[in-house]
């Protein structure tokens, strides 16, 4: 079994990426936001362009990281979890690698395995970057491009997420556990999920797909 797992409000308690745009990013970011949720722009085009203005050094954006994240509860406990049972557990998130890496050093898991956007911090603003599990550049579907790829090393993929950019991978995994956004997307639709608000519902409902009550 593996379990793919969104960053942003999944893990964490809020979208980090948010936290970091409203540090340092201007107002105009907002309507950006907006026409990323109105479906003019994809996930990974809509982060090329908010993060390109948004001004900040290495160690003011972990500074401010490090401040305000929550994370969300049971978290470490569901990793080690994963461990002992021998769960391939994989961070995948179209977020970026400059605040992920800070918060998984900060809970002492930096050894986890994690795919996301890339961000290189650059005089004129955060330049971003994806690229699918062969190492192809792509503006489009990054979460959706690893189900595939993971489960070329299992039969089963597991997604969680919460949001619009996990409608898509999560209609290609196995089974799916979703809140937010994401919950009302899939109910919509008749998608079936199950719902989690701590890292120990993920847990129990881990363990009825392993015992065959899903």
């Amino acid at each position: 079994m593996i379990v793919q797992c969104d960053f942003d409000n999944t893990i964490t308690v809020g979208a980090v990426s948010f936290i970091v745009r409203d540090a340092f990013g201007p107002d105009a970011l907002e309507q950006m936001e907006e026409e990323y949720i109105q479906g003019k722009y994809t996930v990974e085009q809509s982060n090329v362009r908010q993060f390109a203005m948004i001004s900040a050094s290495k160690q003011e954006l972990e500074e401010v990281i490090r401040e305000r994240t929550v994370v969300r509860e049971g978290f470490p406990e569901f990793v080690s979890y994963c461990r002992d049972e021998s769960i391939r557990f994989v961070v995948v998130s179209s977020g970026l690698d400059l605040y992920i890496k800070p918060v998984m050093e900060m809970l002492g898991l930096s050894d986890v395995e994690v795919y996301s956007g890339k961000g290189e911090i650059t005089p004129s603003g955060i330049k971003v970057s994806y690229t699918d599990p062969s190492g192809s550049p792509l503006r489009r579907g990054f979460k959706d491009s690893y189900v595939p790829y993971l489960r070329g090393a299992d039969d089963t993929v597991v997604y969680l997420g919460d949001g619009l950019s996990d409608v898509g991978p999560a209609r290609l995994a196995d089974f799916v556990m979703a809140h937010g956004t994401l919950a009302k997307l899939l109910r919509a639709e008749g998608t079936r999920f199950r719902t989690f608000d701590t890292f120990h519902d993920v847990r129990r409902h881990l363990n009825d797909i392993a015992t065959g009550l899903v």
